[in-house]
C-alpha cells in the first residue's frame, strides 16, 4: 500500500506525464423467485515520460443472493516499468488482494522482473513477463499466514482488428518454490467494442485456478464472466 501511496505522490503532479485512464462498471441484478445483484468495478491508470511507466488501478466484485454475500474479491495494484530498449522493460510492482470465498483475507506480492515485447505496434501487441515475487497470505482463522517465493511468468497478447473491434488475451503462471507443487493459473480472454471516443462494451471471461486452496475441500477453479461498460480517456 505504502508503495503505491508513493508512486501516487511522486508522479501524480508531473507536468510532463502522459495520463490514461480506464474505467469499468457492470450491475447485475434480478428479483422476483430469485433476488441476486453483483457489482464490478475496475479501473486502470497509465502515465507515460521519457522512458518511463507507472500504473496503479484495481478491482472490486460484490455479489448478494438473497440478502447473503454471495461474492466479494478485490484488489489494488500499482506497477513501475523502466523501458531499456524499445522491445526490453525492467519491471516492479505491488499488487495486494483479496478473496473471502477462497479463504484469503489479503495476499500481498511484491513483484521484480523484465517485461519483452515479441510484436509491437498500433494494432497487435504480444509480450511476456518473467520475474519473482515474494507472497504474504493472510488467510482466515485458523489457518496461520504464510510467506512464500514464487515465480511469475505472464503472457499477453491484443489484437486491434477494426477500428471498433479488438481482443485481448493474456495467461500467468505462477510456481511456488517454498510450498513445492504449489502453483496459480490465471487467464482472461475478452473483446471489446467501441461505441465511440469514450465509451466501449467489453465482454470478459476470467479464469483462476489455484491446485492448492487455503482450505481443504474449496474447489480449484474459480471463473467469472462480465459484461461491461467501459469508459476510457
Amino acid at each position: 500500500m505504502k508503495f503505491i501511496v508513493l508512486l501516487l505522490a511522486v508522479f501524480s503532479f508531473s507536468a510532463w506525464a502522459q495520463f490514461k485512464h480506464e474505467s469499468e462498471v457492470s450491475l447485475v441484478q434480478t428479483g422476483g423467485n430469485s433476488n441476486v445483484q453483483t457489482n464490478n468495478l475496475k479501473t486502470t491508470n497509465l502515465y507515460d515520460w521519457d522512458r518511463n511507466q507507472v500504473k496503479f488501478g484495481g478491482h472490486y466484485i460484490y455479489g448478494e443472493s438473497d440478502e447473503s454475500v454471495s461474492a466479494r474479491n478485490w484488489d489494488i495494484n500499482g506497477k513501475y516499468e523502466r523501458a531499456i530498449s524499445p522491445h526490453l522493460s525492467l519491471t516492479a510492482g505491488e499488487i495486494i488482494e483479496g478473496n473471502k470465498f477462497n479463504g484469503i483475507k489479503a495476499r500481498y506480492n511484491s513483484d521484480i522482473g523484465v517485461k519483452y515485447y515479441f510484436i509491437k505496434s498500433d494494432l497487435k501487441n504480444l509480450f511476456s513477463e518473467v520475474g519473482y515475487r515474494y507472497s504474504i497470505e493472510d488467510r482466515y482463522e485458523p489457518l496461520p499466514n504464510t510467506f512464500d517465493n514464487k515465480a511469475r511468468l505472464y503472457n499477453e497478447f491484443n489484437h486491434k482488428i477494426s477500428e471498433t473491434v479488438q481482443y485481448k488475451f493474456w495467461l500467468e503462471y505462477v510456481p511456488n518454490f517454498t510450498e513445492s507443487g504449489d502453483y496459480l493459473i490465471n487467464g482472461e480472454a475478452s473483446i471489446t467494442s467501441i461505441l465511440n471516443s469514450i465509451f466501449s462494451l467489453k465482454v470478459a471471461y476470467l479464469g483462476m485456478y489455484d491446485n492448492r486452496p487455503a482450505f481443504a475441500g474449496f474447489k480449484t477453479y474459480d471463473y467469472t464472466t462480465t459484461t461491461a461498460l467501459v469508459a476510457k480517456f
